[in-house]
């Protein structure tokens, strides 16, 4: 009963929004490039990169292809039927969800899914979490119930978002990550930092950045780049790529990550991975891709991935973004299934590290020079 209120008001919510934004904003709208901004004080490590692009209204762009959401479309995927409505009533599959406990009670690096595109690293020592969902976002449907890992967390540095989707920026999950956390730094792209500093603490940081910049964390033991994926932003009606989405590397001594958040096929990949060359976990998400007509601009499928792991050359690929929130046409399991089918192909079955939920990838910290003898 309560899956059928979640749909009937999403539906209702939609059709409203559609109604006031066509009144504001019009398919016909277009983006042009005018311009490139980065931000100033930090250091742009392409060193060809010109900037993060911004069109006339002064909004983000993406450097590959240019995108801008349109209401017919979207009221289109809403009201036609799902080739995979079939499938999903027969799939069954869930991921599996564990204890986190041990891990996040313990003191050893590493990477820790936690659902969705949802991560807590440690690097370091260091405590990283990225896109945090806990519970459920409004008007998203959960496949599955994962216990809020919140209370066991015992250390956040910094708090990475790749954009402002709902599924990835949650603000009731920031806001208690915010109160136990006073001192995190909370970082994002351009045009963040109103829409974080109303939800966190006086004490906590705000830092933000533009595309191939690091940024400055006063930190000798990690570093986080931001980096350009293909995607776009929006959480209202009138702030359409007004927040830079992107994905991040973050680097340490004992390993270099890489979290792709939400993005489309493009050279990107191959970019990012001539700039770091040592990338040894690629997060990358499989999942939310169907119809393919609509997602294919925002969303990679597992044949993309595929391709996308071979640009970057990573050592590792970590499925994320599927299974855990009913966003899509395919049914949960699909994703995975066509990975597995794709990298069988590919001949890359054995670079996959699939994770259940609360499940986690020790790395190992590199030997000291006495350790070493």
């Amino acid at each position: 009963m309560k899956k059928w209120v979640v749909r009937i008001a999403g539906v209702f919510v939609l059709l409203l929004l559609v109604l006031i934004g066509t009144a504001f904003w019009s398919d016909s709208d277009v983006a042009v490039l005018t311009g490139r901004v980065s931000v100033p004080e930090l250091k742009t490590v392409r060193p060809d990169w010109p900037g993060t692009p911004v069109d006339q209204r002064g909004r983000f762009m993406n450097d590959e292809f240019v995108f801008l959401p349109k209401t017919s479309e979207l009221l289109k995927w809403q009201l036609s039927s799902n080739e995979f409505a079939a499938e999903r009533e027969r799939d069954t599959f869930r991921p599996e969800v564990r204890d986190p406990s041990a891990f996040l009670a313990g003191d050893e690096d590493g990477i820790l899914w936690l659902g969705h595109a949802s991560f807590y690293i440690r690097l370091e020592g260091r405590g990283i979490l990225i896109d945090p969902i806990f519970g459920s976002p409004p008007l998203v449907e959960r496949w599955v119930e994962v216990p809020s890992p919140l209370e066991k967390i015992r250390r956040v540095d910094y708090v990475l978002l790749s954009h402002d989707h709902r599924d990835h920026t949650d603000e009731a999950t920031l806001r208690a990550v915010a109160e136990k956390f006073p001192a995190a730094t909370f970082i994002a792209g351009m045009g963040s930092e109103e829409m974080l500093r109303g939800w966190i603490k006086p004490t906590n940081k705000v830092s933000v950045a533009g595309w191939f910049q690091r940024f400055e964390l006063g930190d000798d033991a990690v570093e986080v780049y931001f980096v350009p994926v293909r995607h776009w932003s929006r959480r209202g009606l009138f702030d359409t790529n007004r927040r830079l989405w992107g994905g991040y590397v973050i680097k340490s001594r004992s390993a270099s990550i890489y979290h792709g958040g939400d993005s489309g096929y493009g050279r990107h990949y191959r970019e990012t991975g001539e700039l770091f060359p040592d990338i040894d976990y690629f997060l990358i998400a499989i999942g939310a891709y169907e119809p393919r007509w609509f997602m294919e601009a925002n969303h990679t499928n597992p044949a993309d991935v595929v391709n996308a792991f071979g640009d970057i050359g990573a050592k590792w690929l970590v499925p994320m973004h599927y299974g855990t929130f009913d966003l899509s046409d395919e049914s949960p399991g699909m994703p995975l299934r066509q990975l597995t089918e794709e990298a069988e192909k590919a001949r890359i079955t054995d670079k996959i590290r699939t994770l259940a939920i609360n499940e986690h990838i020790p790395i190992a910290k590199p030997q000291t020079a006495e350790e070493k003898k």
